[in-house]
């Protein structure tokens, strides 16, 4: 064993439908300068592609700006966006979004790199924020956009802008994504590809352990991390060459009771 499998040695670069197709409308949302949104559930995969987005950027031409707050308020927002760009902030809320309009206009008459700016755990962001996307997505009167806005969060983000109170909000998306977890086969792929990164043949996974597995995890890599991390502990003690239902079967009783959840 060259790297421990399931852990952050081995980089998730394993792929998956849900995955390429969120990665293509993100770029799309970044490309044509929209509101993009994606949202999933914890370790569904969504700052391995934000990650990834981020890498594949040209740096020469965009300025990527990722900002990540608990109650994000349109204060500390356009505080985080001038400081980016070496400005200082008003306290005035009024006069900060009106600098930043006058720094975007600037940039864009200079031709100056793009700005992508990038809120991660926006399902966190309080009902002000939300409502100051109508400005931040709408330049002057035309209502078209200077730079991108990625919003990515929880499940939770999805039901808040379903509401009515956030319907402008909603009628500015450009582009939308649910990252839901892997399929079984995927799965599957995805335990391959991790005992491979770490050059390990053995032991292997019967399919009846890919299948609670998946059933245990609904596909969702970090609990696929977690899950298969500790049973190839059980199987280390065992020195066993395969890793089986009942292996995995002692992982999630042993999850359950450390949680406190067993019955």
């Amino acid at each position: 064993m060259t790297r421990r499998p399931f852990t952050r040695e081995v980089e998730p670069c394993y792929e998956f439908q849900g995955h390429r197709e969120a990665y293509a409308r993100l770029s799309m949302a970044v490309e044509n300068r929209l509101l993009g949104v994606l949202t999933g559930e914890v370790g569904s995969g969504k700052s391995a592609l934000l990650r990834r987005l981020f890498r594949s950027l040209d740096t020469m031409r965009t300025h990527p700006i990722y900002i990540s707050m608990a109650d994000l308020k349109p204060r500390d927002f356009y505080g985080q966006l001038l400081a980016h760009v070496d400005e200082e902030a008003p306290y005035s809320v009024a006069k900060a979004r009106r600098l930043w309009g006058e720094v975007m206009s600037r940039r864009e008459a200079q031709g100056e790199r793009n700005i992508l700016v990038v809120i991660d755990e926006a399902h966190e962001m309080n009902e002000a924020m939300l409502l100051e996307l109508r400005f931040v997505m709408s330049h002057q009167m035309d209502a078209r956009s200077l730079f991108p806005v990625l919003l990515a969060g929880q499940p939770e983000l999805r039901k808040k802008l379903r509401l009515k109170k956030y319907e402008s909000i909603s009628q500015r998306i450009g582009i939308q994504y649910h990252l839901s977890g892997m399929s079984r086969e995927e799965t599957a792929g995805y335990v391959r590809h991790h005992m491979g990164a770490a050059e390990l043949q053995r032991p292997v996974f019967s399919d009846s352990a890919i299948q609670m597995l998946h059933a245990a995890s609904q596909g969702i890599p970090r609990v696929v991390n977690q899950i298969c991390s500790q049973a190839l502990y059980d199987v280390e003690r065992s020195d066993a060459e395969v890793v089986e239902d009942g292996h995995i079967g002692r992982v999630l009783s042993d999850m359950d009771r450390q949680r406190g959840t067993a019955g």
